[in-house]
């Protein structure tokens, strides 16, 4: 069994509450967390739920946060997975190989739990979460 269980798709957005109305109205999706402000990654995020054990991450960036505006405007929405992990330190030691990492930080989201991002040889960005 994998230690990594899929949570989120994250989506990077200009304008967070425009996209949980889209969301809501043209899918009819209800559960939606509260607006988190993660001060370490300069971005507001919320957690729309999406089916059972998955969900959407919409992903603002705060206006100083140049390098993701700059994504935005180049239009790359998809911006990364995430997986939460039963043992944070042994992950990110099978991540060792194969993957950069980039930051871990603790999140606002998860309750201050550790996340960290890596990306893939194929320059995906992975998110891993503290359980």
């Amino acid at each position: 069994m994998s230690m990594f269980h899929f949570h989120h798709t994250g989506l990077l957005v200009k304008d967070i509450n425009s996209t949980i109305e889209f969301y809501k109205n043209t899918f009819g999706f209800t559960e939606v967390s509260e607006i988190f402000q993660i001060t370490n990654q300069k971005v507001k995020v919320c957690f729309i739920k999406n089916g059972t054990d998955s969900f959407l991450e919409l992903v603002m960036p705060e206006e100083e946060n140049e390098a993701m505006y700059k994504m935005l405007e180049k239009k790359v929405n998809y911006y990364h997975v995430g997986y939460k992990v039963d043992d944070f330190d042994q992950a990110l030691k099978t991540l060792e190989e194969g993957t950069i990492l980039l930051n871990t930080f603790n999140s606002e989201a998860f309750d201050g739990k550790r996340c960290a991002f890596v990306y893939s040889r194929e320059m995906h960005l992975i998110e891993i979460i503290e359980k």
